[in-house]
């Protein structure tokens, strides 16, 4: 007896552990899986109607016709290029794609290995300074009393520099587990910024330009203060030394935007579609000298997402960048 069972093509494949893609005879995708956006990284939205050549620099050998399941290699887009390998069998005028278990194990531990690369580098600074430090203030005491308020602020801010660090590896755990946004309150910009403007120290606090920033947010304060400074942070670090950096509010009505606007080295067209990944450098060289786990602006966007906004960024080479955060509009009951 033959039994035909119709079925949810997305509805199956998210029961399965695995990562299932379908691609159609054209070689365009029409299924794909929870499993297969969390092994590459595409989320589903990005993969249905784009052929794999769209999704990934290579795929060796091109799909062919295949009676039994045959591996093929996908290299990522970015500047990761992680490779995946899968599974390919030909069905119905088209081809089922496997990304197996042993795949996604692969990819954790890749990315593993890329947080660990990424805390060790952002880590070992700051600590072999205050080490440093506190060894020579230990071994000369006879100039402690010269130098001593150098010392030990720069010892405050390393340690400074610690904390967020560990602040940000928490807050990625956080994103992973969909837990971020566990209050709701209203604030306003200005309140954040003062909170903001602190921990970023006096100096930075004084080249931030404010305008119309009295506008109010609904959100966690502390989630969306932590956005701010990895935004305020970066423009700071990626502009000329004496250049400003704005940021204004703007409420519509509908939704508020917040922008902070640089005068710095700009984002080249081919990083915009990559800068909100994990890790992503823009400028190796120039990331190494100003430090950074690489984590920032994916804790922003994230933050900003969970508040029920967008982050989006308008960049041009040497012209600067604007990123703006777009948030719903506070609700009466939050403003009262």
């Amino acid at each position: 007896m033959h039994l035909r069972v119709d079925v949810d093509f997305d509805a199956l494949a998210d029961c399965i552990s695995d990562g299932i893609a379908f691609v159609g005879g054209e070689g365009v995708v029409a299924a794909w899986s929870r499993g297969a956006s969390s092994i590459t990284g595409i989320a589903r939205a990005d993969a249905i109607g784009k052929s794999l050549d769209e999704l990934f620099a290579r795929v060796e050998p091109p799909l062919g016709f295949a009676v039994v399941p045959e591996p093929i290699e996908l290299l990522g887009k970015g500047e990761r290029r992680r490779q995946f390998t899968a599974m390919a069998l030909t069905i119905d005028e088209g081809w089922l794609i496997s990304f197996g278990r042993e795949m996604r194990f692969a990819a954790i531990e890749q990315l593993k290995e890329e947080i660990v690369a990424a805390v060790s580098h952002e880590l070992k600074t700051p600590i072999a300074t205050i080490k440093a430090f506190a060894t020579t203030m230990r071994s000369n005491p006879e100039a402690l009393a010269k130098v001593r308020d150098e010392f030990l602020a720069t010892i405050e801010e390393q340690a400074d520099r610690l904390t967020r660090a560990v602040e940000d590896l928490l807050l990625v755990g956080r994103v992973d587990a969909k837990h971020l946004l566990e209050c709701r309150t209203s604030v306003t910009l200005d309140y954040l910024l003062d909170a903001t403007a602190e921990r970023l120290g006096p100096s930075a606090a004084e080249r931030i330009e404010r305008h119309s920033t009295a506008v109010t947010l609904s959100g966690d304060p502390a989630l969306l203060e932590s956005a701010l400074l990895h935004l305020l942070d970066n423009a700071l670090k990626f502009s000329p030394d004496t250049a400003p950096v704005v940021i204004e509010g703007e409420d519509d009505g509908a939704s508020i935007a917040v922008r902070v606007r640089d005068r710095g080295v700009g984002i080249g067209e081919e990083h915009l579609p990559y800068i909100f990944e994990r890790f992503y450098r823009v400028e190796r060289d120039l990331a190494a000298a100003t430090g950074g786990s690489g984590l920032g602006l994916t804790i922003a966007r994230e933050i900003v997402q969970a508040h029920g906004g967008t982050l989006a960024v308008d960049s041009v080479p040497h012209g600067g960048s604007t990123f703006t955060i777009r948030l719903p509009a506070s609700s009466e009951r939050e403003r009262r």
